[in-house]
Formats: structure tokens, sequence, C-alpha cells
């Protein structure tokens, strides 16, 4: 219900992937969060030490605001508990469906052989 996921994936080229989502907060009947607030930055994070000080006031999506930060605390200290972009990340994408907020990430560095071990593909 409140699962947390986490998916990596290396490419042949020492690509490093990850999808990550976390479920959506349902606050009051047909609260429903926008699906658009947070979504086009792209950019690079650190993956530590927090977002980059940009407030954005766009009246009602606050909510929005604020699953979106609580997915980027979240993603944060799933990246420090498992050590796998240990430079920061690129957002690739992060989108929003019915019931959970998801993000698409390629971290900044390339796989090292530990990490291939340690993080194996599931296909």
């Amino acid at each position: 219900m409140d699962e947390i996921f986490f998916e990596t994936k290396i490419k042949q080229d020492g690509t490093k992937l990850f999808a990550f989502s976390i479920p959506l907060m349902q606050h009051r009947d047909g609260a429903k969060g926008g699906g658009k607030g947070g979504r086009g930055q792209g950019g690079e994070r650190s993956g530590r030490g927090g977002r980059q000080g940009q407030e954005s006031r766009e009246g009602s999506s606050h909510s929005s605001d604020r699953m979106t930060e609580q997915l980027y605390t979240s993603l944060d200290e799933k990246l420090d508990e498992t050590g796998y972009c240990q430079t920061g990340f690129l957002e690739i994408d992060t989108h929003q469906t019915e019931d959970r907020l998801h993000l698409l990430g390629e971290c900044n560095e390339t796989a090292s052989e530990l990490d291939k071990i340690e993080f194996p593909n599931v296909n």
C-alpha cells in the first residue's frame, strides 16, 4: 500500500538507470494532484544535500508540490541507503499516475564492476 518502488538497470555501456515511485497521499475526498507541478525542470540533481532553492508558487499546486518534494526526499533516502548514485543523477522524467508519483533517472557516474554485482539486472 505505502510501498516505495525502486528498480535499477545497468546498460552494457555502464550507464546506470533507475525507476523510483512512491504512493500518492490522499488527503481529502476527490483531492487529486494535477500531475503538472514539478515536471519539466529536468537538469541535474546532486542526490545529496537536498533541493536547489527554487520556490514555485502556482496557487492550488501546493499539495502537488508537497508530493513532489516527498518524492525527492524519499529518493534521496533510498539512494543514500543503497549507494546507487554516488555522484548524483540526471532526472529523465517525472510523472504522476492515478495513485503514484514516478521518477526515471540516470546516475552521473558509470557502473563499476562492483555495481554490476550489487545491482544485477532482473529481466
